[in-house]
């Protein structure tokens, strides 16, 4: 005589069934009470909860086609051709253009440093004057100061250029790793693992 449980789990439900599957028997509710125990109407719901589940994972895999695998391949080729040039495309514009904008910003500082040095001649030569040494100092360090401080702005400009560039290269870096790591999911989707026979 089977010693029956106190309470009936879902696990031991689906061992008794998986019992008598491997035993070629019929999974049946009352074939599951005398395994496990329990009330017809508890065990019951259980055994179906375990067929049920068991129907959903027997649906038989349909092979994808060798010529929808094909299409699926070159496609994935096609796109990554694509978007590697526009990939390539947009980091040189943008390469361009900042190297443009560079290139810019050093000939204006250039030119503020060059008229600093013009304004501290002026200045030197200014103190020279003994009347108009005063005025003209003054005037000359009013204008170096302004001077001083868009020379700083245009080096902070240099900078920032500078930053920007670094960062578009680290973009570019990681949108390449993105597409690989896209190319490489999709081959691995479109070959698929063929379904082991029964």
């Amino acid at each position: 005589m089977t010693e029956r449980k106190a309470k009936v789990t879902q696990e031991a439900v689906n061992a008794a069934c998986l019992q008598l599957n491997e035993q070629d028997k019929n999974v049946t509710v009352n074939a599951v009470i005398a395994i496990t125990g329990g009330s017809f109407s508890t065990v019951g719901a259980m055994v179906k909860g375990w067929k049920e589940e068991q129907a959903q994972q027997t649906v038989p895999v349909i092979q994808m086609p060798e010529t929808i695998i094909t299409a699926m391949q070159r496609a994935v080729t096609d796109i990554w051709a694509t978007a590697s040039a526009l990939a390539g495309e947009e980091v040189e514009r943008i390469q361009k253009e900042a190297g443009e904008a560079v290139s810019k910003a050093k000939t204006e500082l250039s030119e503020y440093s060059g008229e600093v040095s013009r304004l501290e001649n002026e200045l030197e030569i200014a103190n020279d004057k003994l009347d108009l040494s005063r005025e003209k100092g003054a005037q000359a360090q009013t204008t170096i100061a302004e001077l001083t401080t868009k020379n700083t702005a245009f080096e902070t400009r240099l900078n920032d250029r500078d930053s920007e560039l670094e960062r578009l290269r680290a973009d570019y870096d990681k949108l390449q790793d993105e597409l690989i790591e896209i190319a490489k999911m999709q081959t691995k989707a479109g070959k698929g693992d063929k379904p082991k026979a029964n």
